[in-house]
């Protein structure tokens, strides 16, 4: 372990104090080895801190309090706060959890349950669970079958904060790769959630574009210190770019044409956010759409009714 200067204990409660508050969980070991301190020193400052909220409570009669999270293995806030949400808006947040098929079982009944619970009074949340049961019931979770909640949150504070990550990838066939990153974004999509960052140097094949990671795949990672300039400032908007990636799949940015002989652009054009359409006298359509990584959009193509397909320049 490096030396480094000692924290003061105010200074190291108040940054726990911090960092539980923006909705971090907070583990005790790591924070022991991050400020050379004992786990025990740890618990104390958390001790402190729970006992500022409480006398907090006693005054006003509202606020947060510190609990253990045993699924992500540390600490965390939570508020009193009500989830605002109408009956129906819970309902369809819980109907869209559910087709997502991106957790495992344990922290999606987690996260429904706990939705249930701080947005509904007691009389609804029968109903509500009953609607919901057989659903959760026979869920079919990812075949990874890993935790990822706490995991793609420290991720999502590392892209917030722009902290190099230094992780350990499983590719598709097996080999191990590792890397110092710099993550931009994390987006989901069909069961699975991805990691946006770019590499540097060592990225050969696609220099200055981002790179994607299936975050189960992530065998190892270590959030650093050490902050980034962000890459591409001006190449680089998350919105901008998930219209351009819906297949995931890395490589430079492709424009390609086509034309539809289907019966409902809109499945091309749901599936495809940059694509515009043009109603041909025939009935047909004559599509153009951005694209990053060339492989995904022609795989996907094969699969539609599709007469004809151009790679114009880029």
């Amino acid at each position: 372990m490096s030396k480094q200067e000692p924290v003061h204990k105010h200074d190291r409660v108040l940054e726990i104090y911090t960092r539980l508050m923006e909705g971090e969980v907070i583990k005790k070991q790591d924070l022991a080895e991050k400020y050379g301190v004992s786990p025990r020193s740890i618990q104390r400052d958390i001790d402190s801190i729970r006992d500022y909220l409480s006398n907090h409570i006693a005054k006003i009669g509202n606020g947060t309090d510190i609990i253990y999270d045993y699924i992500a293995g540390g600490f965390r806030a939570i508020s009193p706060r009500p989830v605002t949400l109408t009956n129906a808006e819970l309902f369809t947040t819980a109907k869209i959890l559910l087709e997502s098929r991106a957790l495992v079982k344990d922290e999606m009944k987690r996260i429904i349950t706990e939705l249930i619970k701080a947005g509904l009074p007691i009389s609804d949340r029968k109903k509500m669970s009953e609607l919901i049961q057989n659903e959760l019931f026979h869920y079919v979770e990812p075949h990874h079958g890993k935790v990822l909640v706490n995991q793609i949150w420290e991720l999502g504070s590392a892209v917030y904060r722009h902290h190099l990550v230094e992780l350990e990838y499983q590719k598709t066939n097996g080999e191990i790769t590792r890397a110092v990153i710099k993550p931009v974004g994390i987006m989901n999509s069909e069961y699975y959630f991805y990691l946006i960052a770019y590499i540097g140097d060592k990225d050969t094949k696609y220099p200055g574009y981002p790179t994607v990671y299936r975050i189960d795949r992530i065998s190892h990672y270590k959030i650093q210190e050490n902050v980034f300039r962000v890459p591409y400032r001006n190449r680089f908007e998350e919105g901008e770019f998930r219209k351009r990636i819906p297949f995931m799949y890395t490589g430079k940015l492709h424009r390609a044409k086509f034309i539809y002989k289907g019966s409902d652009i809109n499945a091309i054009l749901d599936r495809l956010p940059t694509a515009k359409a043009e109603r041909q006298k025939d009935g047909n359509y004559i599509v153009t759409a951005e694209v990053f990584g060339e492989a995904g959009l022609n795989m996907w193509l094969k699969g539609q009714n599709i007469e004809y397909f151009d790679n114009p320049s880029e």
